[in-house]
């Protein structure tokens, strides 16, 4: 699929070039706030543009599809939220040489307990998105979801240095 090797690119390029979430300079992660959310704005725009183009939404499944899809997206950007939170934490104490063995197990069990909420949204998302869509085009659209998860979560352990 050729809109997967444009994403990817597309996040390489901001991941990767000046404007990335976090950048490894001299063995530690920094975060710049603002790069953040300029980056994550941009994902959530060509993740809808992917969307609209792979979906084949008939008229009535469209506007039905586009209004559930905002609520799911709300819920996704409080738990992504949450992740950069975990991300800029572990940031923060990388930087301040303050990462003690409590504040690595809190930020690990943190992710850990994000990935779960994620995992039960999507699911019930699926029974919610089952009563405007044939279950093909459902699972087609988590399909979608799933491949642009991988594609950003292999970006940000690629930038996301090892515990020391």
């Amino acid at each position: 699929m050729n809109w997967i090797k444009t994403l990817a690119l597309a996040l390489v390029f901001i991941f990767g070039m000046g404007s990335n979430d976090f950048s490894i300079a001299q063995g530690t992660l920094e975060a710049n706030q603002d790069e953040i959310e300029l980056t994550r704005a941009i994902i959530k725009v060509q993740k809808k543009q992917l969307i609209a183009k792979n979906m084949n939404f008939t008229p009535s499944e469209k506007e039905k599809f586009w209004k559930l899809y905002r609520e799911y997206q709300d819920q996704l950007d409080f738990i992504n939220g949450r992740r950069v939170k975990l991300i800029t934490d572990f940031a923060d104490a990388l930087k301040n040489k303050s990462l003690s063995d409590e504040k690595a197990l809190k930020i690990l069990n943190g992710s850990l307990h994000n990935k779960r909420l994620r995992l039960s949204t999507k699911q019930s998302f699926v029974d919610k998105f089952q009563e405007i869509l044939p279950g093909k085009k459902v699972a087609r659209f988590f399909q979608l979801e799933n491949k642009l998860d991988a594609i950003i979560n292999f970006e940000l352990a690629r930038q996301i240095p090892l515990v020391q």
